[in-house]
């Protein structure tokens, strides 16, 4: 079975290693380095702005933690026909799980990791600790991500008469008990008290694996939605087929299409329309990348660096509505409708003009928000109406006739 659980996770990491080379392209590297700067340059700023003695700092420190703590998931890579092929191999799954298990620790660990290290000068500053108390209370985090995994570990077993110990309310609880314990006596008894908690969940785990049976439905749906949150970041940077879209009445939207003029030459923009409001696939990821660039602009400070993270964003958005264009082509009543296409890519260009417009807008308003400086919201303004332009424009037009050139 460990066998088994290598191929899967070959083919896992191929597949994941083919989204990630879409993902992280040069311009999205270039600009996550900029950000990545300008967070490092102004968390470097605020440290010499606060002092020690703040009440509020180990209560800081405690939420960061406690919600590092969940990053990481149980990976197991367990598909839905292992409940039927699988079942007869049911207890040699303890080697394919214990094998998930030490997998899903890699990325896990090295999170917590990176945290407690992005962690440490705050808490050296605010709370005047220590290299070896930090590195103290690094241990307890490491280990209590270890109990954490190995509660969903002893979870995957269903046991008669008792709820699952992985439940969220039930990790989030432990997590703050011991790494409260540690901020506000000794990092060391953090250290004992998740040393406790693992010992005594691998004890339980040794005792009752053998004589329980694993529960699949729930593994496989915790898996499919573990993969389902993947997909979904990949999809604000490519197309993936593996997502479904699902479709949405959302009548109270209905006013908006009062605008669109019944008239011949407007029918693909009523349909677009249409189709961008009421699907979730398109729609759901302007939403998502508008409200994550917005987030981003409020908190990056700096003169450029706005400029460049709102025309990054603008750029995603534009890029990933081109396929929409291909949303109706296997709907064979658009192909006997009397219409140019021309009239087809005029319209579909009206609606991507509009979108990248009101995106524009909603992330200009953030940096002229969170920025004191005039020329910079000046700068980042008269960067997103070039950049709506080109895309909207002159890029788009381009590249879809050409595609349907190609098509034809």
């Amino acid at each position: 079975m460990t066998g088994l659980f290598k191929t899967r996770l070959q083919r896992h990491l191929r597949e994941m290693a083919k989204y990630l080379r879409l993902v992280f392209n040069d311009f999205f590297v270039f600009a996550l380095l900029f950000l990545m700067g300008g967070l490092g340059y102004g968390y470097s700023n605020m440290l010499k702005t606060l002092k020690t003695g703040y009440w509020w700092a180990p209560v800081v420190a405690l939420l960061v933690l406690v919600i590092v703590a969940q990053i990481g998931r149980f990976a197991t890579l367990i598909e839905d026909a292992d409940r039927v092929f699988l079942l007869p191999k049911e207890r040699a799954m303890h080697a394919y799980l214990v094998a998930a298990r030490r997998y899903s620790q890699g990325l896990a660990q090295a999170t917590q990791v990176i945290a407690v290290f992005l962690l440490a000068p705050f808490m050296s500053v605010t709370m005047a600790w220590p290299v070896l108390s930090l590195v103290e209370l690094g241990l307890a985090q490491i280990i209590l991500k270890d109990a954490l995994l190995r509660l969903d570990l002893a979870s995957a077993y269903q046991v008669t008469g008792q709820t699952r110990m992985n439940r969220w309310e039930f990790k989030w609880l432990l997590s703050i008990v011991v790494l409260a314990a540690g901020l506000w006596t000794l990092p060391l008894v953090a250290v004992g008290l998740a040393l406790i908690l693992d010992i005594a969940v691998a004890v339980w785990y040794v005792q009752h694996w053998q004589k329980q049976q694993i529960r699949w439905r729930e593994q496989i749906k915790i898996e499919d939605n573990r993969m389902l949150g993947i997909y979904r970041f990949f999809n604000m940077f490519t197309e993936v087929p593996m997502l479904a879209g699902t479709i949405k009445r959302r009548r109270y939207l209905d006013g908006l299409f009062k605008l669109i003029k019944p008239r011949h030459d407007k029918f693909y923009l009523y349909l677009y329309s249409r189709g961008m409001v009421r699907g979730s696939e398109f729609s759901g990821l302007v939403v998502r990348l508008t409200v994550i660039g917005m987030l981003l602009l409020y908190f990056v400070r700096g003169e450029w660096l706005p400029v460049i993270l709102a025309a990054l964003f603008i750029y995603l958005i534009g890029f990933q509505l081109l396929p929409f264009f291909q949303q109706y082509e296997d709907i064979v009543f658009t192909h006997v409708y009397p219409i140019l296409p021309a009239q087809r890519l005029k319209s579909f260009v009206t609606l991507i003009t509009l979108i990248l417009s009101v995106a524009a807008l909603l992330l200009w308003l953030v940096v002229v928000v969170a920025n004191p400086h005039l020329m910079t919201a000046g700068i980042t303004l008269l960067v997103e109406v070039v950049e709506v332009w080109y895309l909207a424009r002159i890029y788009t037009p381009q590249r879809l006739a050409r595609s349907i050139e190609n098509r034809a």
